[in-house]
């Protein structure tokens, strides 16, 4: 049986000692990226461009977009000059998304010319998504290993 005039006491001590324990090594989330909003117009300008681009369909509210998100932030500054990556929102932007029947992300393509050259659906490590550019880089179609 419980004794309620005990936990008067105890149960606040605790509930503090829960607070402080669960703080501890907390971080709050960090926030989401923001995304520019890309009209329709400039995607098909940036994707019918002579480089190649990477277009990466996403949601802010996916996790492995978030972590492909990542891997494209520390891919930022080792990326050829002739690939140039553009992050779509698929919640910002439904029109883009149905065009390009997204229907499962993280979907990333590799699109030059406005052809797409390749795609890939679900996470991909930096090396993997570098690995990936390479072999299409060049006259545009996939080179033999």
């Amino acid at each position: 049986m419980i004794n309620l005039a005990s936990l008067r006491f105890a149960l606040p001590v605790t509930i503090s000692g829960l607070v402080v324990l669960m703080s501890v090594g907390c971080k709050p989330p960090t926030p989401a990226e923001p995304v520019e909003a890309v009209t329709q117009t400039r995607f098909d300008q940036t994707i019918n461009q002579d480089k190649i681009i990477l277009v990466k369909f996403g949601a802010t509210w996916c996790p492995p977009c978030r972590d492909v998100d990542q891997e494209l932030k520390t891919l930022a500054g080792q990326l050829p000059d002739d690939v140039e990556v553009l992050k779509i929102d698929v919640d910002e932007n439904p029109e883009l998304a149905q065009r390009y029947d997204i229907s499962s992300i993280p979907k990333l393509m590799l699109v030059r010319n406005g052809e797409i050259l390749s795609e890939e659906i679900g996470y991909m490590s930096g090396d993997r998504i570098q690995n990936w550019i390479n072999e299409y880089r060049g006259d545009g179609t996939q080179s033999t290993p």
